[in-house]
């Protein structure tokens, strides 16, 4: 089975700790932590099933990807022959503006 390394833009890194801090602010520290570690999880799932999640979108003439996990979605696209996904963004669904970047119509 082929596995694919996964790397994260300075945007997905940077969305990563907003969101992260905004849970453990809102909820508590604990509860930031399993939203993360369920994030890193599903993450892990992209190095060996990175098409398994449909093509939301297109830039620069790449397929971007879009993985819901709870009430966020991972944006990513794959290097085939690279053999790399890159980790663009992650986004509360209920952030439209947010979403527009990565999927079309």
């Amino acid at each position: 089975m082929t596995r694919y390394e996964v790397a994260f833009s300075r945007r997905a890194l940077a969305s990563f700790r907003e969101i992260t801090n905004y849970i453990a602010q809102d909820a508590g520290r604990g509860r930031a932590g399993d939203w993360l570690a369920k994030i890193m999880r599903c993450v892990a799932t992209l190095e060996t099933h990175p098409h398994a999640f449909p093509v939301v979108g297109n830039f620069e003439e790449e397929d971007i990807r879009g993985r819901f996990v709870m009430r966020h979605v991972l944006y990513y696209f794959v290097d085939e022959p690279a053999q790399a996904v890159a980790i663009l963004d992650v986004v509360h669904t209920a952030r439209k503006t947010a979403r527009e970047r990565y999927e079309d119509g």
